[in-house]
């Protein structure tokens, strides 16, 4: 019966192996790009979880917009929470490439405008469907630098008196500009809220912002990262 045992670790041998490989070339392809070597060496437990998922779309051609869509969202995620102590350039550079986004999303049917300024409300947009592949790169190697500024160069974050006249400016602006729609950024999770309205609104919030001079404008993003 030894030749059955020789069998049996054979097939644990290259069951092994064609993981092991599979894991290897899944990793090599992603770290081709800037924002997943930052998140080799910076958020590990994201970079796996995102290694382990493009495994099954390597695995299954069809899946890719499935991928994309996941790790957009996971990054987009781990990013917004670093922008609190991310440097000022990164912070107006991911912002800045937002609001172009959301200007693009705006005319795109349906909620997917509102679920990418809010995706905690009705989950992230199906971002592979609606902006092409050079704008999914460019927004994704944007967001690896905050995560990249923010780890090895975090900036403590500002208190939020420190910003509330910052903050006072762009509201009352906003208000100036949108009227009573304005209050709908204030009940995002309301089912009968006009999700197209708060896109615009939410649009206009931030072109706001980002007229402040950058470290007026830096300053308030982060406290409103937290």
């Amino acid at each position: 019966m030894k030749w059955i045992g020789i069998g049996l670790g054979l097939v644990i041998v290259v069951a092994v192996g064609a993981w092991w490989y599979d894991g290897h070339r899944a990793e090599s392809e992603l770290l081709k790009q800037p924002v997943y070597q930052v998140l080799k060496k910076h958020e590990r437990t994201l970079f796996d979880e995102i290694v382990a998922e493009y495994k099954v779309y390597q695995r299954d051609e069809e899946k890719r917009e499935q991928f994309v869509n996941f790790a957009s969202a996971r990054i987009n995620e781990t990013a917004t929470k670093a922008l609190a102590h991310a440097s000022q350039q990164s912070i107006l550079a991911m912002v800045g490439d937002m609001l172009a986004t959301g200007k693009i999303l705006q005319g795109k049917p349906g909620d997917t405008c509102f679920r990418f300024w809010f995706p905690k409300v009705s989950g992230p947009p199906e971002i592979a469907q609606s902006m092409d592949v050079a704008r999914q790169d460019h927004s994704l190697e944007l967001m690896g630098e905050v995560i990249r500024s923010a780890a090895e160069n975090p900036v403590p974050q500002p208190d939020a008196d420190a910003v509330k006249d910052s903050l006072a400016e762009v509201v009352n602006g906003t208000y100036e500009q949108f009227g009573a729609d304005a209050q709908m950024l204030g009940h995002v999770d309301d089912a009968r809220v006009d999700r197209a309205k708060v896109c615009v609104v939410t649009v206009g919030f931030y072109e706001r912002v980002l007229r402040l001079p950058p470290e007026r404008a830096s300053a308030l993003i982060r406290v409103m990262a937290q």
